[in-house]
């Protein structure tokens, strides 16, 4: 085996069982390569030793270097930051320590994909509707609307919380429905906190591959459906991140 740098270290992007899959470039532009034991292998490349800098170009590289991979078949992926001595070290502590649990995740991931659907509101839409089903709001709106800031204050703060209110309710009512939608597409769900406050529901969806089109075709009647209250983005197919859990120290 040629012998690797001595300030290297070996990062570990994911797992899998074809060894095929390790062409290309990682992180920094190092290439990536195959580390074997036992039917399992992982993906690996060179990293300078010491902290590793979560950039932009760094997680971009991680995801698609996981991504390239799933084209070839199952693949767990590894959070980002995985960094383990040399590669006796990922044989020892990752592939062999964990070696029945790995198997079992391929085996269960196995023609599956995750998909992300991010809905978003059209604030104007909403609002629109929070005032049409809320005399309250809507009363108090149009009694405040030409007054002196100053002159109420009170009120102000009183109509900003029945409009978060009542939109936190709304969203909760339009995530259910989204979910309902898609779920039965799906084979799990995971549902993630919204990452803003127009953000409606922010869902992964573990399916299997032969389902991606009738689940795209769902997904567009729904945006149909909804629109111009709700717009929809659809990431995928992605390595099942939010479906794999690797108990590995590293």
């Amino acid at each position: 085996m040629p012998r690797r740098g001595a300030n290297t270290a070996s990062y570990v992007y994911g797992v899998l069982r074809t060894p095929a899959r390790g062409k290309g470039k990682g992180i920094d532009g190092r290439p990536l390569r195959v580390v074997s034991a036992n039917g399992i292998a992982a993906l690996a490349s060179d990293v300078p030793e010491g902290p590793l800098e979560a950039g932009r170009d760094e997680l971009l590289t991680h995801a698609r270097v996981l991504e390239r991979a799933l084209e070839g078949g199952a693949v767990l992926p590894m959070q980002f930051g995985v960094v383990l001595p040399d590669d006796d070290a990922i044989r020892a502590e990752l592939l062999a320590a964990h070696r029945e649990q790995l198997e079992a995740q391929l085996d269960e991931m196995e023609g599956k994909v995750e998909m992300n659907v991010k809905a978003l509101y059209s604030e104007e839409t909403v609002l629109r509707e929070v005032l049409e089903e809320s005399r309250e709001i809507a009363g108090l709106r149009a009694a405040i609307q030409d007054q002196p800031e100053d002159a109420t204050y009170y009120e102000r703060i009183r109509l900003g919380e029945l409009i978060a209110g009542a939109m936190a309710a709304k969203r909760e009512e339009d995530e259910q429905m989204v979910i309902s939608y898609l779920a039965p597409h799906a084979v799990a769900i995971q549902a993630g906190a919204p990452i803003h406050e127009r953000m409606v529901a922010n869902v992964s969806l573990l399916l299997e591959s032969d389902r991606e089109g009738p689940f795209e075709d769902a997904l567009e009647e729904l945006g149909a459906e909804q629109h111009p209250r709700i717009a929809f983005k659809l990431t995928g197919p992605l390595p099942p991140h939010s479906f794999v859990e690797l108990s590995v120290g590293a």
